[in-house]
């Protein structure tokens, strides 16, 4: 039988001593017979191998396992049974630690374990030094059987299998998101008995994704990494905003514009209905973050501004408001970049 116990990492001020070491990891729980403890990151799965379930369990994490292979060292804090760590995280049990507790005597008894490891490294996985002033990285490792496409937008990466099995054990991290702008990214540090290659740059026209190509021509799955590096943008190199449209309309009032994709519909906040409304396309709006997209009012006599930037929180919808506070109605002409 098996539970899961998820935990966040918190701090129990009354197990540390000052001027000890103090453990990375405390576990605490009433045991009746053989149980298993994996751990792994800052989570605590128990496996009843036999007896009674774990009672009274507690798990007081200071910080969480990394995953890289390391030695953990356990102490046994209170217990009268046999306690010993019978797998330590490596990269072919996820980075998991496992602990055997063998209360061999009737009855139950309380036990206290610590769990020493070494914490996340300040260099980057992979690397021996820290990063460069102004250089992004993002860190990908996973299981290829066959062919795979890696690519990764922002801040997140996705495995695409064009021949053979499915990519596992994928994991990735990023010192920062990967910008909505043209960027120069450099493969590096490539492991994997087949090949690695970058495959495209981030560009407009694939919505700045970078693409790495993973071919395994051996059996069976392999494991493979890769780092992608890039400089960060200054500011004076954001990304300028081009037109994407024109919209035109007879406004007598307030009015509101969404924009989504290659459609923009208005709608009337106050005042009279719309007249001769029209919107002329240049290139449609793109389903990514534009903090760069800007309005400009060609003609008419109010207010125009964005109040609305696209972004994933309003499904890459931008909306533009128009205030006209006068008697009567004037026309309006309005270019919207992006």
């Amino acid at each position: 039988m098996h539970r899961a116990v998820r935990l966040s990492l918190m701090f129990c001020a009354a197990l540390l001593v000052p001027g000890q070491e103090q453990p990375q990891l405390i576990w605490q729980g009433q045991v009746d017979g053989v149980s298993i403890l994996r751990v792994r990151g800052s989570q605590v799965d128990v496996e009843e191998v036999r007896g009674l379930p774990v009672q009274r369990q507690r798990a007081s994490f200071f910080e969480r396992l990394p995953e890289r292979r390391q030695n953990v060292r356990l102490e046994v804090i209170e217990g009268r049974g046999r306690v010993r760590i019978i797998e330590q995280p490596r990269p072919e049990n996820n980075f998991t630690l496992s602990v055997e507790i063998d209360d061999h005597q009737g009855g139950s008894s309380f036990y206290s374990l610590g769990f020493y490891w070494t914490g996340e490294p300040r260099a980057w996985p992979g690397t021996t030094t820290g990063l460069l002033p102004g250089t992004e990285r993002l860190w990908w490792s996973g299981r290829v059987d066959g062919e795979a496409i890696i690519s990764c937008r922002r801040d997140t990466c996705e495995a695409e299998v064009t021949q053979g099995g499915p990519v596992t054990r994928e994991r990735f991290r990023f010192t920062h998101a990967l910008p909505n702008q043209r960027v120069l990214v450099s493969l590096e540090e490539k492991q994997g008995r087949g090949e690695v290659r970058l495959l495209e740059q981030p560009r407009e026209e694939n919505e700045f994704t970078a693409r790495v190509l993973i071919r395994d021509p051996q059996g069976g799955p392999g494991d493979y990494s890769f780092v992608l590096s890039w400089s960060r943008p200054r500011r004076d190199e954001l990304p300028i905003a081009r037109r994407g449209m024109i919209w035109s309309g007879q406004v007598d009032g307030q009015v509101r514009v969404v924009v989504r994709g290659s459609q923009a519909v208005a709608e009337v906040i106050s005042g009279a209905p719309l007249e001769r409304e029209q919107a002329q396309f240049s290139r449609s709006l793109p389903s990514r973050d534009l903090p760069q997209a800007t309005v400009r009012k060609l003609r008419g006599r109010g207010r125009v501004e964005i109040v609305e930037f696209p972004s994933a929180r309003n499904g890459y919808r931008l909306v533009f408001e128009i205030s006209d506070p006068r008697g009567g109605s004037d026309f309006y002409e309005i270019e919207v970049a992006w």
